[in-house]
């Protein structure tokens, strides 16, 4: 199986977390960590164990031997939220680098066993670009990530463009993972702690938000061969294509934006969608009828789900065919990153 969505932390980004006084920054509580996400929603906190911090910081034998011990052949690998976006550019860009850099070492030290993600500070534009093509050509990295929305901008923001238009010319896919929402769209979700802006709702409303504005602004006529992958059986897109499209679709709607295809479309031919932390066969289910079998992806969401759930869901996915099954467990990320 290759395992399409894990992620890794290092030592340097969380002592700048722990060093911070403001988002994105990390409290230490005896065995807990409270870390604060968005620096425009700066008392929103989640909170982990210590051993999800030591997991993430493993890019060594201890993670190669749990990956053994569950069937996992290869693991995609991206630093984890909040990441560096939320970072002023060029601070960001700096960190990035560093992140990179410590990556592409586990990289080389574990070849065919870790599959590399660029960390990246979208907003430094035509230097998070070059950043790009230095991890692709010289780290031997397969792709990028991006955390939703970059500061307190939107991932259509003409800034972000340059990074889009790099992964399309080296071929190479940008991942787009969930973040803790902007504040000015929090106000809904707070008063439950963590329970709604975080993994329960608002991450998921988040991605959806960000997809459906590079599709409205265009981002895919520019870029017509651009990849994106989406975790979490696609953070409920898949549900919401034919609605997606009714603006274009509906004869009395009017004063949309132009584009080329409809929304569903490019949904359907520029997307990935792998299952991590989704393990509930009517939502797989959903997007596998939706986007087919050749634009899915297994995903754990290590070291946040648990590899014995994850695989047990693998087993019993609702595939049409065993066919499908090897597509989704690892032909497809075979092609995807033109893994061997």
């Amino acid at each position: 199986m290759v395992d399409c969505e894990t992620h890794y932390l290092t030592q340097g980004f969380l002592d700048l977390l722990r060093g911070r006084d403001t988002p994105p920054r990390q409290e230490v509580d005896g065995a807990l960590r409270h870390t604060y996400f968005e620096p425009t929603a700066p008392r929103v906190v989640a909170t982990f164990p210590d051993l999800i911090e030591r997991q993430l910081l493993e890019l060594g034998d201890a993670r190669i031997a749990l990956m053994d011990e569950h069937g996992i052949g290869a693991q995609v690998v991206s630093l984890t939220a909040p990441g560096t976006e939320g970072l002023p550019a060029k601070e960001g860009l700096a960190q990035a680098r560093l992140a990179n850099d410590a990556l592409g070492a586990a990289l080389a030290r574990h070849p065919g066993r870790l599959i590399g993600l660029a960390t990246l500070a979208p907003l430094a534009g035509e230097e998070s670009a070059r950043e790009l093509e230095r991890c692709v050509n010289e780290l031997g990295f397969r792709g990028a990530n991006i955390h939703s929305h970059v500061g307190d901008r939107y991932l259509d923001d003409p800034a972000c463009r340059p990074v889009f238009e790099a992964a399309e010319a080296l071929g190479v896919p940008v991942n787009i993972h969930p973040t803790l929402p902007l504040g000015a769209m929090l106000e809904p979700y707070l008063g439950y702690g963590w329970t709604l802006p975080g993994p329960g709702l608002g991450f998921g409303h988040e991605v959806a938000v960000q997809v459906s504005r590079m599709i409205f602004a265009g981002v895919f006529d520019a870029f017509p061969r651009l990849q994106i992958m989406l975790g979490h059986c696609g953070e409920a897109l898949p549900f919401w294509m034919y609605r997606l499209d009714f603006p274009y679709v509906k004869s009395y709607l009017a004063g949309h934006p132009k584009l080329q295809r409809k929304p569903s479309e490019y949904l359907a031919d520029n997307f990935w969608y792998n299952c991590s932390g989704q393990f509930f066969g009517p939502a797989f289910l959903t997007c596998l009828q939706a986007v087919g079998a050749d634009r899915m992806l297994f995903g754990s969401d290590h070291p946040y789900e648990s590899y014995a759930e994850a695989v047990a869901f693998a087993e019993r996915m609702p595939v049409f065919s065993q066919r499908d099954r090897e597509k989704i467990l690892h032909r497809n990320a075979q092609r995807l990153f033109g893994l061997a």
